[in-house]
């Protein structure tokens, strides 16, 4: 099983891991490197949809302000 994640000691882990169960040295960079990339796209799509998510919020707090404002005057 592999680690998916974007640390080094997990790409070595990984690199062993495939070593381990016969895969030629380059071919187990690769499928390391590989979850490693896959990792950090994952980790960077759940960060932008989180910032996403916190500006759509945002933008609906100014949007029920202005609403507020504008019904007292």
């Amino acid at each position: 099983m592999l680690i998916k994640s974007s640390k080094k000691e997990a790409v070595g882990k990984n690199i062993a891991t495939e070593m381990k169960a016969g895969k030629p040295q380059k071919q187990a960079v690769a499928i390391a490197l590989s979850t490693q990339r896959e990792a950090r796209k994952a980790k960077l799509g759940a960060l932008l949809e989180k910032h996403m998510k916190s500006g759509e919020e945002k933008g609906e707090k100014k949007k029920e302000s202005k609403k507020t404002e504008m019904s007292e005057m």
